[in-house]
């Protein structure tokens, strides 16, 4: 198995750049394994909407962005304190959501350093019933991108803040998360360990499990893919906001001094119909505001530029 060298990137958008680059498009004759860890931000599924999963307000004023994978599942956080691991395999139908076997080395080595960890459902590792581990899968016919977070030393008050919506969701169609209790594996360790070392652990783990972990450079060509990719997807409005499934949304605002409940119909994150619920004061100020709004991108944070 080859290691891949993010050269320490934090920028969330360039690792899930480069871990898709590497499964797409590295030789298929060898298989692969990435640790990477991100700056804060949060991760959601390929099928899930940002304003359904996050605080929207908070996550703006610490600054943490939303970006999207292309691997299903629930939302996560990710920090300095979380690390990011990723397994690029053969395709086999036997293999889909295998998870038991490519999470195995990773439960050992917790195992091995204290942590009393185990596997719960087909895809989370847990210690004491509470999550350390989320894990999600994104499958071609050639290839098999399982990868998951492991929360060692994470700011878990701000997971629990941010990973929890602010909007009043009245239907969607988007792929709802399922709340969790969470720990960190630092709490649970033998002795005292740095994330480096921790690496180091999981590696030779790896190394244990599947044979001798050898060191990947990507080329410069493929590099330049994987910012190329970045920038055109990872930190694209399209990819990140522009996938959420239809929803429809509850908002209480001012308008021309009268308290108005408004619903609005999003789609595509673009919004298509507003509704006025209950008694309109002057029916043609409040649609005429509300008017202007058709057809633009839905933001929550800016809907009060209409009072």
């Amino acid at each position: 198995m080859l290691l891949i060298d993010n050269h320490k990137i934090t920028d969330p958008a360039i690792n899930l750049a480069l871990e898709e680059h590497c499964y797409r498009n590295l030789d298929t004759r060898h298989e692969y394994v990435l640790f990477y860890i991100n700056q804060p931000s949060i991760v959601i599924g390929n099928h899930q909407s940002p304003f359904q999963e996050i605080n929207t307000e908070l996550a703006a004023q610490k600054q943490i962005r939303s970006i999207r994978r292309i691997s299903g599942g629930g939302a996560v956080y990710h920090d300095t304190g979380n690390l990011n691991f990723s397994f690029i395999t053969e395709f086999g139908e036997e293999k889909l959501d295998y998870f038991k076997q490519l999470l195995q080395p990773v439960i050992d080595t917790l195992k091995r350093l204290g942590v009393p960890a185990g596997l719960s459902g087909k895809n989370n590792i847990v210690v004491e019933n509470k999550k350390i581990s989320g894990n999600s899968q994104h499958a071609n016919m050639r290839r098999m991108l399982s990868h998951g977070t492991l929360l060692f030393d994470a700011e878990l008050d701000t997971l629990q803040q941010v990973l929890q919506s602010n909007l009043e969701i009245i239907e969607s169609r988007a792929i709802a998360s399922i709340p969790s209790r969470v720990t960190n594996i630092s709490d649970y360790l033998s002795r005292p360990m740095e994330m480096e070392a921790f690496i180091a652990e999981l590696i030779a783990g790896v190394s244990k499990s599947f044979g001798a972990v050898e060191g990947y450079q990507l080329a410069t060509a493929d590099w330049d893919a994987v910012y190329r990719l970045a920038e055109e997807k990872y930190r694209s409005w399209e990819w990140n906001i522009g996938r959420s499934p239809e929803f429809s949304v509850k908002h209480k605002l001012q308008i021309d001094s009268a308290d108005v409940e408004v619903h609005i119909q999003v789609k595509k994150a673009i919004i298509e119909d507003i509704h006025i619920a209950g008694h309109q004061p002057d029916p043609k100020i409040i649609n005429q505001n509300c008017g202007i709004l058709i057809g633009q991108r839905y933001d929550p944070l800016h809907l009060r530029l209409l009072q």
